[in-house]
């Protein structure tokens, strides 16, 4: 280890994380989540924005409803996944409100998905086997759609354009084979 390296503070913050689109974003940080005696639960929060940072979303009420869908969609379990969402967040790093509800969605259908598993083991009937596996099932296909939706929707659906037939005149050029292009900064709209 070089000297330089030892002087440097052993705490140092992270370095800010870049992502492709050349935005600079501070590292996403979930919020604290205590539950209470009383089934409630409280969550404490560095700043305001955090939770906007966190789910990418433009204003605090929407990012507080994000979470809080969350939070409703586990029910009476709530206090063993509540960690979950914040976490997933942080994990999956929404850059928009769309996405943060996807996540979101993602991370409920793969706890009921899960949810399902254990009670199938521990069914005793045909009928409630059958039953769970069924919602296991439709689920896990819910979640695969999902993943897929976030994986288009963050792709933002390149567009292909597919030429079945060319013709060229007397005089004409044509290209054949796989032609990209790329819009320039100087290009015009």
């Amino acid at each position: 280890m070089s000297k330089e390296d030892q002087d440097q503070p052993v705490d140092a913050e992270l370095p800010e994380k870049r992502p492709g689109d050349g935005q600079v974003t501070k590292p996403r940080k979930p919020p604290k989540v205590v539950f209470t005696e009383e089934r409630g639960a409280t969550i404490t929060l560095d700043s305001k924005e955090q939770l906007q940072e966190l789910y990418g979303t433009k204003t605090y009420e929407a990012a507080s409803a994000i979470l809080l869908s969350a939070v409703n969609s586990f029910g009476e379990n709530a206090s063993h996944y509540l960690d979950l969402m914040p976490a997933m967040a942080v994990e999956m790093e929404p850059r928009d409100a769309v996405e943060a509800m996807l996540v979101t969605q993602m991370a409920a259908t793969h706890v009921a998905m899960t949810t399902m598993s254990l009670k199938l083991h521990h069914a005793t009937s045909f009928q409630a086997r059958e039953s769970f596996e069924r919602s296991m099932t439709r689920l896990s296909r819910s979640f695969l759609s999902q993943m897929d939706q976030l994986k288009k929707y963050r792709a933002k659906a390149q567009q292909v354009v597919r030429v079945e037939r060319v013709e060229v005149n007397d005089g004409g050029q044509a290209i054949v084979g796989d032609v990209s292009y790329r819009r320039g900064e100087h290009d015009e709209r």
